[in-house]
């Protein structure tokens, strides 16, 4: 017996992944993780630059001599501690310097938003994937749930460092804005400023990622949203209302409230708790998510759903069923936003009457057709323009959560049962309406109850945010058309993108004086001033036109064309 030896096949070359695959795009978790994060990063690189950007040339056309300069510092040292509520406080340094104007307008929002990214981002990164299962084949491997955990949020930090050296920039241009000697903004200062924003939003993001692998993605954003913006209403009414002095002084936004580098003012060691705080909540979501079960979640007691919104009665109950825990969560975090400032204005009208007749001249000067002494007028001043872009970001939300269907896989299952394409895009959209009716009204009553606790009109301004939640609808019209004619991938985005181009347009076409046509693009702009009763009917209509035509397309269009799941 013979036997012939034969030559083994060449095994395949195992395939190398490049060094930029590995830093951005798919050869490892930390760069999928922050590729998908680029659309995040454009949006809230743009909105922080508006902000900035229009700051900058707002009080730099406004205030061109070194007397209005002083005029405007005695105006704000007049002004009660309420409106500083609005602002921060203390007030910036150098407000005769167009940083400390700078400082004194947006430092507080740059925060702000960028700590709603950031608790966005960081309660989802682990919790959403774990529990949609996608995280499991990936964990078992050689990586470990440590490294899985650790990549994920290096890629955020990341994301952070990038959109905060953008602002740090921003705040140098902005500075260029100037006229006087001492309005430039050194490279220096627009970075102190970027690490205190950057420091406070990844504190308040920190702990929805510790919170995410215990109590799910939506309970741990709400904990930290409430954290984030009890931080700074208590600091910034702690002048006002003195209950709020000693919650303010544990909130970072009261430990860093001497670091004003735009007014060029420095507190850096205040800087080392809030970053402390921040490893410390990280280490303990890294640890957490390692040692629990995947997707494994303690539920919080929440009142219960009736059963009609569970999704157990067609296409329409389904999606409802699915927004509403998400929509009430929205509706209730813009609601008590509102609450507390159409409260305020109690503060702000006793103060009023004890004002001197000059004063009250000033105040009717800056603005002419608000009665500021009234809840309406003070949430039309000091809500309003954010509430148009929080309520858009919100039917961005729900509208993803709309396109997951397709996008996940699912639709195929739903669309084997006797159900039409055409009535399932129908039936889910007016779900998705639905929701955000549902987060307006829950929005609308907490606005209207701030009102009431100060004897103000609470019907105004309950029916502006009507207008708010029309607008959302509008948006989310958009999406639903897109995601119904093209593919379900751009629908969340196509809306993220609107409302920030329509929130960039309003904030910066009368800052930088573009033509009046350029203006009247951002579809705000077409709103009137709802919180105070002045509606613009054909701004209303617009946004009616968009929700009702964007759902009709979206029904029109899933008729036509191929599932994309997976997409």
């Amino acid at each position: 017996m013979s036997a012939q030896l034969a030559h083994a096949a060449p095994r395949a070359a195992l395939s190398r992944v490049s060094i930029w695959d590995r830093i951005y795009g798919f050869g490892s978790i930390y760069a999928k993780t922050l590729r998908d994060s680029r659309l995040a990063m454009l949006v809230i690189g743009a909105v922080l630059s508006a902000l900035l950007l229009a700051a900058g040339s707002q009080y730099a056309q406004g205030y061109k001599t070194l007397k209005s300069r002083v005029d405007f510092a005695n105006l704000v040292g007049q002004l009660p501690a309420v409106i500083a509520g609005v602002y921060g406080d203390p007030w910036p340094a150098h407000l005769t310097r167009l940083g400390g104007m700078i400082s004194l307008k947006d430092a507080s929002s740059v925060a702000v938003i960028a700590g709603f990214w950031s608790i966005v981002a960081l309660s989802a990164t682990l919790a959403s994937e774990a529990r949609r299962g996608s995280l499991e084949i990936v964990a078992v491997g050689r990586l470990g749930r440590r490294r899985v955990a650790v990549e994920k949020l290096a890629a955020h930090l990341t994301a952070m460092v990038l959109v905060m050296a953008v602002v740090a920039l921003m705040s140098v241009l902005a500075g260029r804005f100037g006229t006087l000697p001492g309005d430039a903004i050194s490279l220096a200062d627009g970075a102190g400023f970027a690490l205190w924003a950057g420091l406070l939003a990844l504190a308040s993001g920190s702990i929805a990622f510790a919170l995410a692998p215990v109590i799910g993605r939506a309970g741990a954003a709400g904990i930290a949203g409430a954290v984030l913006m009890g931080g700074d209403l208590v600091n910034g009414y702690r002048a006002a209302v003195p209950a709020f002095a000693g919650p303010a002084n544990v909130t970072w936004f009261g430990w860093t409230a001497q670091h004003q580098p735009l007014a060029a003012q420095f507190d850096w060691p205040s800087l080392i708790p809030v970053a402390l705080v921040a490893v410390a909540f990280f280490a303990v979501g890294v640890e957490v998510f390692a040692r629990r079960d995947l997707g494994r979640t303690t539920a919080i007691p929440w009142l219960r759903f009736p059963a009609a919104t569970l999704g157990l009665g067609g296409p329409l109950r389904r999606s409802l069923g699915d927004r509403l825990p998400l929509a009430l969560a929205w509706g209730a975090g813009i609601g008590i936003f509102g609450m507390g400032l159409g409260a305020a204005a109690g503060s702000l009208n006793a103060t009023l009457a004890k004002t001197s007749p000059d004063s009250l001249k000033i105040f009717h000067t800056l603005f002419p057709k608000i009665d500021i002494a009234t809840a309406g007028g003070f949430l039309q001043l000091a809500f309003v323009e954010l509430g148009f872009i929080i309520i858009g970001f919100a039917a961005m939300t729900l509208v993803t959560g709309w396109a997951s269907d397709e996008s996940r896989g699912r639709l195929e299952l739903l669309l084997a049962a006797p159900l039409g394409r055409s009535h399932w895009a129908l039936a889910a959209g007016l779900g998705v309406l639905a929701a955000i009716a549902a987060m307006t009204a829950v929005a609308a009553v907490g606005i209207g109850a701030g009102a009431a606790l100060v004897g103000s009109d609470a019907t105004t301004p309950m029916l502006g945010t009507l207008v708010l939640g029309l607008y959302a609808a509008g948006v989310a019209g958009v999406g639903l058309a897109l995601g119904g004619l093209l593919r379900p991938s751009i629908a969340g985005g196509a809306v993220a993108v609107l409302v920030t181009a329509t929130f960039l347009i309003d904030l910066l076409a009368p800052a930088l004086r573009l033509p009046d046509w350029v203006d009247k693009l951002a579809l705000t702009t077409h709103l009137g001033q709802p919180m105070i009763g002045s509606w613009d009917w054909t701004g209303i209509a617009a946004c009616l036109a968009l929700a009702a035509g964007g759902l009709a397309l979206c029904a029109w269009g899933m008729g036509r064309r191929d599932l994309v799941p997976g997409d």
